[in-house]
């Protein structure tokens, strides 16, 4: 049984293999004879290898193959492995640019269409379903701009292929082979297509959320170090702090899904944080895709700067079982609703890089009262 704490996981057979390599070093350093020395190098060249690929993340990579014409794949027919396709002719209709596929809420809006057509049937249901991807050079490409997708498909552990022409694709019905079907309201169909990708994808990991405790409410507000930022954070961990009883609050900012700058951020440490917190407190971002590693039955406070107002998670929380509000950095006086906050950034569109850049203030009084409703919610669920 895999222990966690504190992020990282323990295992007695993974310390007791490292402790055997390392006795066998200590033996190996007391001798001074030729061939015992050679040993010692590939002992040493054992050991080292896999702390230094777990020390800068390493990611195994999947099982990629490069292939020229349909008839590769066409001997699997018979096989019971599913596959899902996407190609720059083959974005999911959610994907409205081609150009913005390598943004990861769009990725995994590929992820959760493949998996939607992986789950249906008796034969393949649960996160075990076997599956694979198919993908074309241009989209390779773009996948490979930046570190969260680079990092999601070996989390996946499926098979990869790639085309080298995408004119070669045909439809493949005859192929157990499948390209993205257009489900109606994107994302997951239900929540136990969601709830078996997220299964799989906490198997893969090592993840493993600790139950939803009354009297240890663990608390996470992520941060930015780029734009959207939530100003003065310490006094929301210290309003926090005074008015919840035995509450736990971490502040986290992690880096940006191009590039991977700290060990401590790496996609399997992410969906750690995200699984092991009741109640997170986020600006609106491409890092509310982690909502897919939330425990069901815990909550989201989505934050958003005034005239950048986007229910792109909304359906994505509520298909995975998350409980979500929203604070929205606006006018004072104005009782905001959806539509009123719709309204105000449709109108100033037209500024929209400018006004995505900007900082959150918020009220606290406010943050507490939505805060207090989200948290009994999970208190209610109590996983």
């Amino acid at each position: 049984m895999v222990a966690v704490q504190k992020g990282h996981v323990s295992s007695p057979e993974i310390r007791e293999r490292y402790d055997q390599r390392f006795r066998a070093l200590n033996f190996l350093l007391q001798n001074k004879n030729p061939i015992i020395l050679a040993v010692m190098v590939v002992t040493i060249i054992h050991i080292i290898a896999p702390l230094f690929n777990t020390m800068f993340n390493k990611e195994s990579q999947p099982e990629i193959k490069h292939v020229s014409n349909m008839q590769q794949i066409s001997r699997k027919k018979n096989s019971p492995r599913r596959w899902c396709m996407l190609t720059k002719e083959n974005v999911p209709k959610h994907n409205k640019w081609f150009s913005t596929i390598e943004h990861f809420p769009h990725t995994l809006e590929w992820f959760a269409d493949c998996w939607n057509y992986l789950q249906e049937g008796s034969n393949f249901e649960g996160a075990d379903v076997k599956g694979g991807f198919i993908i074309d050079e241009n989209v390779k490409k773009k996948l490979q701009k930046k570190y969260w997708n680079r990092a999601f498909f070996p989390a996946m552990k499926y098979p990869v292929m790639v085309y080298r022409n995408s004119t070669e694709i045909e439809e493949p019905l005859d192929y157990n082979l499948i390209t993205t079907k257009h489900y109606d309201g994107g994302w997951f169909q239900r929540s136990d297509v969601c709830a078996s990708f997220r299964e799989r994808l906490w198997r893969n990991l090592d993840v493993y959320p600790s139950k939803h405790n009354k009297k240890a409410r663990r608390i996470g507000i992520l941060n930015r170090n780029e734009s959207r930022a939530i100003m003065d954070v310490g006094t929301l961990v210290k309003e926090f702090k005074k008015h919840y009883k035995n509450v736990d609050v971490e502040v986290r900012a992690f880096d940006s899904e191009y590039e991977l700058v700290n060990e401590d951020d790496t996609l399997q440490m992410q969906a750690r944080w995200f699984a092991d917190k009741d109640l997170i407190i986020m600006a609106h971002g491409a890092a509310m895709s982690n909502v897919v590693f939330m425990k069901p039955g815990s909550a989201i406070l989505e934050l958003y700067p005034q005239y950048y107002f986007n229910d792109m998670f909304w359906d994505l929380m509520a298909q995975c079982g998350i409980y979500h509000s929203w604070y929205y950095d606006g006018n004072m006086t104005k009782k905001y609703t959806k539509e009123l906050a719709q309204k105000e950034t449709d109108r100033e569109w037209s500024n929209r890089a400018k006004n995505k850049k900007k900082n959150i203030n918020y009220d606290w009084k406010e943050i507490r009262r939505i805060s207090s409703l989200l948290l009994k919610a999970v208190d209610a669920t109590g996983r």
